[in-house]
């Protein structure tokens, strides 16, 4: 298996002409992934004991979908790189003022790394606002329809939702002046910050809540009640929702999560779903507005 897995990453590199040091970047990045998935399996045993073992046919297959949803996106992240390499040379050409990457030269790393956290946090957050709006909904409810929340969740994610966040996530970087070595510890960052969220584990954090989302806060925001619909948007710092309206945790959250009427746990309906969704508003627009006969 670990010979195969080095094949493929040889092979994909070279169709997509990556360099030795962001091909072994990809690696690195597999290898933490595989380590997340070990540790929050042990988290959650800590938080629920023996039964967190234990996975439930609808549970494995969820997780089954989730894997699909990771295979193919992960097949697509290594163009993330490739537009991160294009993106100087489109600010330079296009005139758009941004920070050059020697800006951050002599100062400790942690510095940009933070504040750059901090910019795409709020992007996203605004982002992720849009995503349920009417228009584009259909494609991140695709995300929403787990029933079953487990941190693999957070990889339940439509093509075209990762690519309108990771691109964001390029462009805002390359025009921050990010390299992309600390552009890869951010995105290291939120996954495991994101796969945290998503476990199914009832933890807040106090008063620190408001600058780091808790399984609680988020779990809120797949809760399949009213209340909570288009609640706690902020993707790491709930401070976002606190100041724009969108704060919901009224405590424990025992709500069903999913929708109804959701393509279920099929990775082809699911990604299919935008676009039927899509086709359904068109035919709804076109009656409406068809004269009476």
């Amino acid at each position: 298996m670990l010979s195969a897995a080095r094949g493929f990453f040889r092979e994909y590199g070279e169709v997509i002409d990556l360099s030795p040091d962001q091909l072994m970047l990809l690696k690195s990045l597999a290898w933490i992934y595989f380590f997340q998935f070990t540790l929050f399996t042990v988290l959650a045993f800590v938080a629920r004991g023996r039964s967190a073992l234990r996975w439930s046919p609808a549970l494995l297959k969820s997780a089954r979908v989730n894997w699909s949803f990771i295979v193919v996106n992960m097949m697509l992240a290594p163009f993330a790189l490739v537009v991160s390499n294009m993106a100087e040379a489109f600010y330079v050409s296009a005139g758009i003022p941004h920070i050059p990457m020697a800006f951050w030269s002599g100062m400790p790393a942690i510095v940009p790394a933070v504040l750059a956290l901090i910019l795409i946090d709020f992007i996203h957050y605004w982002l992720h606002r849009s995503m349920h709006a009417p228009i584009l909904w259909p494609i991140h409810a695709v995300h929403h329809s787990d029933t079953q929340m487990h941190y693999l969740t957070w990889y339940r994610s439509h093509v075209l939702e990762s690519m309108y966040l990771n691109l964001s996530v390029v462009f805002l970087a390359s025009w921050f002046g990010a390299s992309p070595e600390m552009v890869a510890w951010v995105v290291v960052a939120r996954a495991f910050h994101q796969q945290y969220c998503h476990t199914n584990i009832d933890w807040t954090h106090g008063r620190l809540g408001l600058f780091l989302a808790s399984p609680r806060f988020h779990r809120w925001h797949h809760a399949d009640v009213s209340e909570a619909y288009g609640k706690n948007l902020a993707i790491v710092m709930p401070l976002w929702d606190r100041l724009f309206g969108t704060y919901f945790c009224p405590g424990p959250c025992n709500e069903k999560t999913g929708f109804d009427d959701g393509p279920g746990d099929h990775f082809l309906k699911l990604m299919a779903y935008p676009f039927v969704e899509w086709g359904r508003m068109l035919g709804r627009a076109v009656r409406r507005d068809a004269p009476a006969a």
